[in-house]
Order: C-alpha cells, then sequence, then structure tokens
C-alpha cells in the first residue's frame, strides 16, 4: 500500500471548515469511486497564531491507482479550484510513503535492521514481527510526519540514527538521539519529524485502551550505510 501525503494552510476555522466540506463533499466521493482507492483521513493542526494546517493522507493499493488520480507526474499536488479559494497556501507537490503490511520476519529469523533501514531510504513503514499483543516496526523517514493520533495505541521510540523530534501538543518538543527512547501515549496530539534522513523503530500493541497523536521530524542524520 502506498501513501500520499499532501499539506495545505488555512488562515481562519471558517476556510478550514470550508475546505473540509470541500474534501467530504467532492474530493472523498470521487476518490472512492476510482480503483484501487483505500481510504483517506484528513488532519487539522492548529498552531496558536490563528493559522491550521491541514493534512490530507490518501491510501492506494498501487502507484498505477495514484496514476490514475494524479496523472503520470504522481509527485504533483491536485489541488481544485474550490480548494484553492479558501487555502492561504498549500504544497504544490506530495510525499508518497510505502506502508507494508504483515510481518516481514517470522519466529527464529534473524532481523539486520540496520540492512532494512539501508534498504528503504528514504521513506518506509514496515512491521518486522510480532510480539506476543505487540508489533515491532521499522520507521524510515527523511523531513516530517503529518500530525496524527492513534485512538487506540501508545507507541515506544527507539531511535536507530539521526535524531528523532516529536512535536507534542500542549508540550514541548521531544528530542531523541540514537540509543534513546520515548513513550508517546494518550491524551494528546504528536507528529515525528526529521530533516534529513534516519531510522527508528517501535513499538506499538495490537490493541491498547490508550493513545497519542504525534508529529515527528529528524532533524539530523547520520549514514545508514556501513
Amino acid at each position: 500500500m502506498i501513501a500520499r501525503r499532501w499539506r495545505g494552510w488555512a488562515d481562519s476555522a471558517q476556510n478550514v471548515d470550508a475546505y473540509a466540506a470541500h474534501f467530504e463533499n467532492a474530493v472523498r466521493p470521487q476518490l472512492e469511486g476510482m480503483d484501487g482507492f483505500v481510504g483517506a483521513t484528513l488532519e487539522r493542526v492548529a498552531d496558536g497564531s490563528g493559522r491550521v494546517e491541514i493534512v490530507v493522507v490518501t491510501r492506494w493499493s498501487s502507484m498505477q491507482a495514484i496514476r490514475s488520480f494524479a496523472g503520470e507526474d504522481v509527485d504533483v499536488a491536485v489541488v481544485e479550484p474550490e480548494a484553492r479559494a479558501v487555502l492561504a497556501s498549500f504544497d504544490t507537490r506530495v510525499r508518497h510513503i510505502e506502508l507494508s503490511d504483515g510481518d516481514a520476519f517470522g519466529p527464529l529469523e534473524l532481523i539486520d535492521i540496520p540492512a532494512e533501514a539501508a534498504g528503504h531510504v528514504p521513506w518506509f513503514n514496515q512491521t518486522l514481527t510480532t510480539v506476543n499483543d505487540a508489533v515491532v516496526r521499522l520507521g524510515v523517514i527523511e523531513g516530517d510526519f503529518h500530525w496524527h493520533k492513534h485512538d487506540d495505541q501508545d507507541e515506544f521510540f527507539p531511535v536507530l540514527t539521526g535524531e528523532l523530534l516529536i512535536d507534542l501538543e500542549d508540550r514541548e518538543t521531544v528530542a531523541l538521539a540514537p540509543r534513546l527512547r520515548q513513550l508517546v501515549s494518550a491524551p494528546g496530539s504528536s507528529a515525528p519529524y526529521q530533516r534529513t534522513f534516519g531510522s527508528r523503530t517501535f513499538v506499538a500493541p495490537v490493541r491498547s485502551p490508550r493513545a497519542n497523536a504525534a508529529h515527528a521530524r529528524w532533524k539530523s542524520s547520520t549514514s545508514l550505510r556501513p
């Protein structure tokens, strides 16, 4: 599966609502009628100044399915005139992220995490294995990841390379260097980011009564290659 991530910004709550209505009433029905479309989410993140970031992530079964929607240059954002009319600014290009379902490794299989990370730069998100009621995932990130939350999961982030910065709603940014860890749990919103590329693993329960949302970014990195 492939996630297609796009951001726009609005200067008022009225314009945010107008964009959300446009998305739900015009864009989503169009997407749902297309072969290979899996789903979509829309998140709103206020920055405290009245400006709101809108993050839309659509999920597709293949890059060919995305081409049927976006055209041959799949990295160009599709922004309708109705959306442009209510947005102060927006990304003109999108980011695609490969998402892999299922465990990559079974019981007793050797997992070479640096090799897995090196083979999937600059973006990757894969479940390596399942341990009892938790999944162990490998994430390779370049730049920032959208604000989001998991309503039924906590997450535990050990950083392998680079520096992972986690923005938390109503809290200070957490900076994680290699071999440092962070537990993100409810309540709140967050987002991870990294300015170049790096890798981190994270452990999340298959089911949990708590959750959080996060924004993350990589501030710096070291090479993933030997």
